[in-house]
């Protein structure tokens, strides 16, 4: 009886304290923090493209602010600088023209029909979240079709608006420096309510252009004179306005505005630094945009755009009736596109994306043709991802349509362009991948080339140019090594009706044709370390190498048979390094370009030299509840040295700027 009581009164114990631990409805408890420790894998490792990126704190260590500044520390990379301080900027990647990549901005194409060279030079970083360099196609799916229809891709992504207890951003900054330098920059950011903000930004800069420069008159005859008409002042705003709708779905109007006037410093000439040639830019788009948000298995984008870009070109010193040389050029275009993406199960995508726009290029010239472009893109698109492998195919199908006012146009053309790039996974730790890129691609006749007076050949064929590439890639963490990353690429790329200029009947009298090969060779290395903060430091180096010949396989008569082609240089390499101790960051960016020559024949007469420059820039961000304060200084020197001992002669003089960014 005892024990029956005794086990009794134990079960009526333990469910009186169960229950009493039954926590209240209206109950709070604080849990214990848990700190969860991890490396990200970045997307330029994953990718089984070849890809590079530049984020917005690698961006704000960089001297310059220009896209331009940014792409040119990639590895495959040739800036090409036309004019000094205020000069076209443009790349050209794995020594494939500049035509043949395309920038976009937040999926937004910029456009030039006339010459088909973006300058980069006008794009600036002030207010970028990342600059990308992919060379393919991106891994991304719902795209453009216009996104697939060059070899390489340069693509920026803007700042997105963070609103922390507040409905307004504002950022004022100004920066100034050597040769004239002066850069304000102003920011605002409002949310209106829960679903719509807006983002604008200004930009100016004004520069004298003024840098010292060694001539070299003869053994005994070096001269230091100042470059001369090599001013710019140039105006960039962008603006954008967004809706977040109900299923968070995004509508976007996008707004971008650049305006310049700059001098064109010309040819260096012996006793002769005179120069009067003045270029004046006015270019404008705006986008409408809808994205759906990443449903569980289907996507769309649509665009809608309008640009116009207005240039004048004077010489004031021409030698003609008029006594000076007055051009002016208009272009416009009408662009839409539409892409629709979709999942059916979760290691297939489809993409089926098609373009159409308009192109027209009106001119002051005598007797111009005024030509209109009308081109529609379609791009199908699989990609497929299954434990260790990943593929990516697509099938690109291009029709371009000329019609002029005066004279004859360029024939229609029909063309279709495949891709495909794979990779695998071979091992986990280190993560170990091999990948493979095969791209067919071509780019058209820009309207110079077809329709340029006295120059222009409306019988040209588009430049056919086949990419293949090879690459290892690596990463993992180890120790106080927070993240380590290692590529290795091989690459080949054929080009084949290569359009180039030839004289005809005198050397004042220029066409265009079809009649060039070239035999691309080439590989690229990179490294980027990240280390964990060891005595409340942290470091970061990044380098980049690249070795490439690009040779002229045109005629096996020709003296420049088997040579290198003009302005591209058999190496390049640049190293980032910078080391940061809470709120101060100390930076050192290097830039190498090995020797090249000015024409087909390699001579040492048509050699330019090899050069480097290197930068160091100090920042100190000073953080508080409500603002922060960003202090920079940067100091920069350009050396030029002949490969073949010989000669050598340094840059005289050193760039300075020092800027201040203060964020409320």
């Amino acid at each position: 009886m005892n024990c029956r009581f005794v086990i009794l009164l134990c079960i009526i114990l333990d469910y009186g304290v169960s229950f009493a631990q039954k926590p209240k409805k209206d109950s709070t408890f604080r849990l214990k923090e848990v700190e969860v420790f991890g490396t990200k894998i970045l997307n330029k490792d994953k990718s089984i493209m070849p890809m590079q990126t530049l984020t917005k704190v690698e961006i704000t260590k960089l001297s310059g602010n220009t896209v331009a500044d940014a792409v040119k520390t990639f590895s495959g990379v040739t800036l090409k600088d036309y004019g000094g301080i205020g000069g076209l900027k443009t790349v050209m990647v794995r020594s494939l023209g500049a035509n043949h990549t395309g920038v976009f901005m937040d999926g937004v194409p910029f456009s030039d029909m006339a010459t088909g060279q973006i300058d980069l030079g006008k794009v600036s970083t002030g207010n970028s979240d990342d600059v990308s360099l992919i060379i393919g196609q991106s891994s991304a799916l719902c795209l453009p079709a216009r996104y697939y229809a060059s070899a390489s891709i340069i693509s920026i992504q803007s700042e997105k608006p963070a609103f922390i207890n507040k409905n307004m951003n504002v950022k004022a900054g100004i920066k100034a420096g050597s040769f004239g330098l002066f850069n304000p920059v102003f920011t605002i950011q409002n949310r209106w309510n829960k679903t719509i903000y807006s983002d604008f930004s200004f930009d100016y800069t004004s520069a004298a252009g003024d840098y010292p420069v060694k001539i070299d008159y003869g053994n005994n005859l070096d001269s230091t004179q100042k470059r001369k008409n090599s001013d710019i002042e140039s105006l960039n705003i962008n603006g954008s306005v967004v809706s977040v709708l109900c299923d968070s779905s995004k509508l976007s109007l996008k707004l971008y505005y650049y305006n310049s006037e700059r001098g064109l410093p010309g040819a260096v000439i012996y006793y002769n630094p005179f120069a009067s040639q003045r270029l004046w830019n006015s270019d404008f788009f705006a986008d409408l945009q809808f994205r759906s948000n990443n449903k569980k298995h289907w996507e769309w984008l649509t665009n809608l755009k309008f640009s116009r870009n207005w240039l004048r070109y004077l010489d004031p010193d021409y030698l003609n009736t008029s006594g000076k040389l007055d051009n002016h050029y208009l272009q416009q275009e009408y662009y839409f596109s539409q892409a629709v993406a979709w999942k059916p199960v979760d290691s297939l995508r489809l993409l089926l994306a098609s373009d159409f726009f308009i192109n027209k290029l009106d001119a002051n010239l005598d007797d111009f043709v005024i030509p209109i472009r009308y081109s529609f893109l379609n791009v199908f698109v699989l990609q497929y991802f299954r434990n260790r492998i990943e593929c990516n195919g697509n099938l690109l199908a291009t029709l371009v349509h000329d019609e002029t006012q005066k004279g004859q146009s360029a024939p229609s053309r029909s063309i279709l362009s495949p891709s495909f790039s794979a990779g695998y996974k071979l091992m986990d730790f280190p993560s170990l991948r091999i990948r493979f890129l095969y791209k067919d691609i071509f780019r058209m006749p820009t309207f110079n080339d077809l329709y340029y007076t006295l120059v222009g050949n409306n019988k040209l064929n588009p430049e056919y140019a086949r990419e293949y590439n090879l690459g290892l890639t690596a990463y993992c963490n180890f120790g106080f090594i927070d993240y380590v990353s290692l590529k290795a690429d091989a690459f080949y790329n054929y080009v084949k009706d290569k359009i180039v200029a030839v004289p005809t009947k005198n050397l004042f009298v220029w066409s265009m044709r079809n009649i060039g090969k070239v035999d691309i060779q080439g590989a690229e290395l990179q490294c980027n370390i990240k280390t964990r903060p060891l005595w409340n430091i942290s470091y970061i180096l990044s380098c980049n190498y690249t070795y490439q010949k690009a040779t002229d396989i045109t005629d096996k008569n020709s003296s420049t048979y088997n040579q290198q082609i003009p302005y591209i240089p058999y190496e390049t390499f640049s190293a980032r390094a910078s080391a940061t101790y809470r709120s101060f960051s100390l930076s050192y960016n290097a830039l190498y370009n090995g020797y090249r020559y000015v024409l087909g024949e390699n001579i040492y007469e048509n050699m330019l030299s090899s050069w480097w420059t290197g930068d160091i820039s100090l920042l100190c961000e000073i953080k508080r509840a409500l603002y922060s304060v960003r202090l920079k200084g940067e100091i920069s020197n350009l050396f030029n040295k002949q490969y073949e001992v010989i000669r050598s002669f340094p840059m005289p003089g050193r760039a300075y700027a020092f800027a201040i960014t203060v964020v409320y």
